[in-house]
């Protein structure tokens, strides 16, 4: 029986790979630019054009040119694409029209970057502040800093240029008051007097060290940080000690009516004490 069951199981899956293998030696098999539909190949529409019924059993398929502000750049069995809007508003212009079968080309102008959340070109922004951008779909790039390199800034950054460096290194003015020049007098066997004047080798041309804005801004962001840090503990602290005293206060008031209560007590049972003390008294007179 076990036999049995496996040699029919065994024939079972034969046969279905055998179907499977049929079917796929029967398939369809259409040239380029058609398409299977039924039992039949239908052609494909050319660039530029649009399906306008698709075929049938004795029917090709029906095409049509795509409509203004439309395109098709590939053959194909479906619709055609609407072409990109180049917002204008946004620092977008027009660098190629519209066919029907290319889509518009955008471009962004100088002083904007384009918009990642569109289409390139399509829509842009303008450069922040301390950045230009000469157009072309390119990315806005910080301005050259002049100082840095030791360069004299001969015309400063805009949105649509970079700024422009002197060519030669700046080297700092020596004042004479900081090298004096040293006077040596000498005086002849004739009374003539001859003064040589002699300066020190002038010294070698010291950096600039220029530091940056960033750099000074971060350093006064941490110097705050850490204040405020020091005034939260102190103003944390100050509020648990003040909390502490209150709740000894309280602690204290709640003592305070308890011995007050036994003194009172005392007090008075004395005077009864002595009542019963004079009613004997009376009493052995008697």
């Amino acid at each position: 029986m076990v036999a049995v069951g496996f040699d029919l199981h065994f024939s079972t899956v034969l046969f279905l790979l055998l179907a499977v293998t049929i079917s796929h030696c029967l398939e369809l098999k259409c040239k380029e630019h058609e398409y299977p539909f039924g039992e039949r190949c239908c052609k494909d529409c050319a660039p530029g054009e649009r399906m306008r019924s698709r075929c049938t059993a004795k029917t090709d398929t029906v095409c049509a040119p795509c409509q203004d502000e439309y395109f098709s750049s590939e053959h194909n069995h479906s619709f055609c694409k609407s072409c990109t809007i180049c917002n204008t508003r946004k620092g977008s212009v027009e660098v190629k029209k519209c066919e029907k079968t290319s889509d518009r080309v955008c471009m962004c102008v100088a002083g904007y970057m384009p918009d990642v959340r569109y289409t390139l070109g399509s829509a842009c922004l303008p450069c922040p502040e301390g950045t230009y951008s000469v157009g072309r779909n390119e990315n806005c790039q910080p301005w050259t800093n002049c100082s840095v390199l030791g360069k004299n800034t001969l015309r400063p950054g805009t949105k649509t240029y970079d700024a422009v460096c002197s060519n030669h290194v700046t080297q700092p003015a020596i004042s004479q008051s900081a090298t004096p020049a040293l006077n040596l007098s000498t005086t002849d066997h004739k009374n003539n007097i001859s003064t040589a004047v002699f300066s020190p080798p002038r010294p070698s041309v010291i950096p600039s060290i220029c530091l940056d804005k960033n750099s000074l801004t971060e350093t006064n962001w941490g110097s705050l940080s850490l204040i405020l840090i020091c005034l939260i503990l102190l103003m944390v602290s100050g509020m648990s000690i003040l909390l502490l005293i209150i709740q000894a206060a309280k602690k204290e008031t709640k003592k305070r009516p308890y011995r007050n209560n036994r003194q009172g007590e005392r007090s008075c049972r004395m005077p009864i004490q002595e009542e019963h003390i004079d009613s004997n008294s009376s009493l052995i007179k008697s």
